[in-house]
């Protein structure tokens, strides 16, 4: 038998596979076969969810990915992903297919890598055809992401692999070598049984689907190409301009208005707090001396979560979260009498002592109203956020760059009776602290704060017109966060009035 070229899959893998040879195959074909059953029923299973999904329809109405739609989006992209590097398993291990013996082996071998491969392409196809027509999807399968190791550009380097012609042709020269002994393959499946008639069924059906689709996807890889090119020449502005942004974040996020910066709240009322804090309490905060207040829209201008301490996180079995474990060493074993935070601050999403958080002005504590194990699934989605770039274009349609208030939306949003609904500013869907209240607040009665089901709010601290934060008392926090709502501001007079000691 004449030999013949290797049977390639496109792109490549992170470290090469050990070829068989002779009596070594046949050790593994079986296994293989198995395996390969496995990839196509896993590949098929996600391309029913994608056939009847409902995510390309709501997110180009709606304008933007929720944050469950965007886990649905990344579970298929692993599901695919896994399902790839299991075939390039396959196929890379039969490479040297043509200097196997007998003849009998070597064409088994064949059989296998060439069913493998002809899935792999013609799925690709398939999710290549998919997202290309929905914009928003094709972003975000490009997006990075830290939580799921997902690296940018994933669809453009599927689209690049499956529609270069260099990867087809070697699948035309596998179609001869199919062709020229398909009479051997089925007289072979034939006597073999179990699952070879099922592998000779899979080559000729996906022979054809990967004919039928490949003009379609090289007309995408033009328009592909274009698109290339363009992001080519916008890139540099693009990477300055965010550099830029960064770096006016991190000075203005420093930045002084008053001749007097405040010292956040004092040590006092910090002990006080604390015993009222939970893990997975939200912290909504203004400082009215930074700048970051004068320009921002609305009230409360920043967001992080509580965590506590290592103990706290334990205690929620959080421990062996597979978010957690990855950030563990990262937790201080002593985080301090007041513990930690999460919370999006220039330049990432970092944790923070509880005290350096509340360096502010005035402070609303709210509390999801949901059963422990779904506070414990929201702590460990936000550290699962944690090294995030920070996004200074607070585009909430990108979760590879994260924003504070983002960060409270991606771990809380459709948990029990906690549903945010977004707002268009400036052309881009976004949530503020203002929302957070005023959405906490539509959930309940005007007078019967028993309605609550999505947000409590346990604590309300002000700072007043003489200069210092004070407790409100229970009773007085709804009211005071409705007339915020509304307008009214604490401490607007403060320089022109003299100090009045009282609470708020």
């Amino acid at each position: 038998m004449k030999k013949q070229p290797q049977v390639w899959p496109p792109g490549g893998l992170s470290a090469p596979v050990a070829s068989f040879t002779g009596p070594e195959a046949e050790l593994h074909l079986e296994t293989d076969l198995q395996t390969l059953r496995e990839i196509v029923t896993g590949l098929d299973r996600l391309e029913g969810r994608l056939d009847s999904s409902p995510i390309p329809k709501a997110v180009t109405g709606r304008g933007y990915f929720t944050p469950d739609e965007d886990d649905r989006v990344r579970q298929g992209v692993l599901v695919y992903r896994n399902c790839r590097l299991a075939a390039y398993g396959i196929i890379l291990r039969y490479r040297d297919y043509a200097s196997v013996e007998p003849q009998t082996c070597r064409l088994r071998c064949f059989l296998v890598a060439f069913g493998a491969a002809l899935v792999l392409y013609a799925k690709s196809l398939k999710i290549i055809a998919f997202a290309e027509h929905v914009p928003m999807l094709r972003a975000k399968i490009n997006e990075p992401d830290v939580k799921y190791d997902m690296e940018a550009g994933f669809f453009d380097d599927v689209l690049a692999g499956y529609s270069r012609i260099c990867n087809y042709r070697s699948i035309l020269q596998a179609d001869a070598f199919w062709r020229a002994h398909r009479a051997e393959a089925h007289a072979l499946a034939d006597e073999a049984g179990g699952d070879w008639p099922w592998l000779l069924d899979l080559i000729r059906h996906q022979r054809h689907a990967v004919r039928s689709r490949l003009l379609h996807v090289l007309w995408q890889r033009l328009r592909h190409d274009w698109r290339a090119f363009g992001q080519t020449m916008l890139s540099p502005f693009r990477q300055a301009r965010h550099g830029l942004e960064g770096l006016l974040a991190d000075r203005l996020a420093d930045a002084e208005v008053t001749g007097q910066p405040t010292h956040g709240l004092a040590s006092e009322m910090l002990a006080n707090l604390r015993p009222r804090l939970q893990p997975g309490d939200v912290l909504l905060v203004r400082d009215d001396s930074r700048l970051t207040a004068a320009i921002l829209p609305g009230f409360w201008t920043h967001a992080a979560l509580f965590l506590g301490g290592r103990a706290d996180l334990e205690a929620l079995g959080l421990r062996s979260h597979p978010h957690v474990v990855r950030h563990w060493h990262e937790i201080p074993e002593n985080s301090g009498p007041l513990g930690l935070v999460i919370e999006a601050l220039a330049p990432c999403v970092q944790f923070n002592p509880l005290e350096k958080c509340l360096r502010v002005d005035h402070l609303v504590v709210l509390r999801p109203m949901l059963p422990e194990s779904d506070i414990a699934s929201a702590i460990g989605e936000a550290i699962g956020h944690l090294g995030k770039p920070y996004d200074f274009e607070f585009d909430f349609n990108n979760s590879s760059r994260v924003v504070c208030t983002g960060l409270v939306y991606r771990s809380y949003h459709n948990r029990g009776a906690i549903i945010f609904s977004l707002t268009k500013r400036l052309g881009r869907f976004t949530l503020t602290g203002d929302d957070i209240i005023a959405q906490a607040l539509d959930g309940m009665g005007e007078s019967d704060a028993g309605k609550i089901i999505g947000f409590q709010p346990v604590a309300l601290v002000l700072k007043r017109r003489d200069g210092q934060p004070h407790a409100a008392p229970p009773e007085r926090i709804l009211p005071l966060l409705r007339r915020i709502r509304r307008g009214w501001r604490p401490a607007r007079r403060a320089k022109f009035r003299k100090p009045i000691n009282h609470a708020a």
